[in-house]
């Protein structure tokens, strides 16, 4: 497993703890400043990446020489044109939970603004994840799709389990599922990048390009 290196940006940390964009406080901004550094102490970045054939089916897409079936239209959409694609599992750490119960109970600001830089971190890890992979499959020619989240459109949040079942990411990343479908460390992260011959046409990973953007509190606007 390959070295992840992150880094907590301060306006993605401050935009998942709910800051719509207006001016700082001297103190909120030194406040921010003192939990992401933190933050960033707890976190233990581990993954799990899983390359696999697949085969688009009328109800989704089949992993090849596995019982794993990706469902709904729209993964089907993000995997069009793709003979292959990487799973994959980012987790932040138990660490990283453990840092943001302990500013929850501090107080409020705390807990919110930890909470987002938990958030930031394990998305910029996810980032250098998929960097990597991006860089690999240049060597081959290939392209990669930007990463496809079980909870997007209409693929299901209730395929985590079998997702992290099929990474075995409790062996490999530490991360497990309760029955509710939320996992555990809660700052972990599942998807799928289609691994494609020609350039996607919808690799852009924007708000634009979500089909939630009209329902998410993190909507960059």
């Amino acid at each position: 497993m390959k070295t992840i290196d992150f880094v907590i940006d301060k306006k993605e940390a401050l935009r998942y703890a709910g800051h719509k964009g207006d001016e700082l406080t001297q103190q909120v901004s030194d406040t921010a400043d003192k939990v992401i550094a933190g933050c960033t102490a707890a976190v233990t970045p581990r993954s799990v990446v899983r390359r696999c054939g697949i085969e688009i089916t009328s109800d989704g897409v089949q992993i090849k020489n596995s019982s794993l079936k990706l469902q709904g239209e729209d993964i089907k959409k993000h995997l069009t044109g793709c003979s292959e694609c990487y799973i994959i599992c980012v987790t932040a750490g138990s660490g990283t939970d453990a840092y943001i119960r302990t500013m929850m109970v501090l107080d409020t600001v705390h807990g919110l603004l930890a909470d987002g830089a938990g958030t930031a971190a394990v998305e910029n890890c996810c980032d250098t994840v998929e960097k990597q992979l991006r860089e690999q499959l240049k060597t081959e020619g290939k392209y990669l799709t930007w990463r496809y989240s079980p909870g997007y459109g209409d693929f299901p949040f209730t395929q985590q389990p079998q997702i992290l079942e099929f990474l075995q990411a409790e062996k490999y990343a530490g991360v497990t599922c309760t029955d509710s479908c939320i996992m555990l460390p809660s700052k972990s992260v599942t998807a799928v990048m289609g691994i494609a011959d020609s350039k996607p046409a919808h690799r852009a990973n924007s708000c634009r390009t979500c089909p939630n953007k009209d329902n998410c509190n993190f909507s960059c606007r």
